[in-house]
């Protein structure tokens, strides 16, 4: 299992911390796998010292056919 930090948008932070948003959209640069954790700081131009922790589910990747763009993946947990 891999620990991977990202920053996120507080917009986005409020939805995942109320449990609304259960995916990020990002690039595929971290190797992130199914069991991961993932822990998501909230970010205003600076950290804000709030976090989330989410086990990762499933990631789709390399699938263009469906609009994911060459280089992106989908993170759902």
């Amino acid at each position: 299992m891999n620990v991977i930090r990202k920053k996120i948008k507080p917009e986005y932070f409020r939805a995942v911390r109320a449990r609304e948003k259960n995916f990020e959209l990002r690039k595929d640069e971290d190797g992130i796998q199914a069991g991961d954790l993932l822990i998501l700081e909230e970010w205003n131009n600076g950290y804000t010292g709030n976090s989330v922790r989410r086990y990762i589910k499933y990631v789709l990747r390399n699938v263009p056919e469906y609009g994911l763009t060459q280089g992106y993946c989908i993170i759902g947990w």
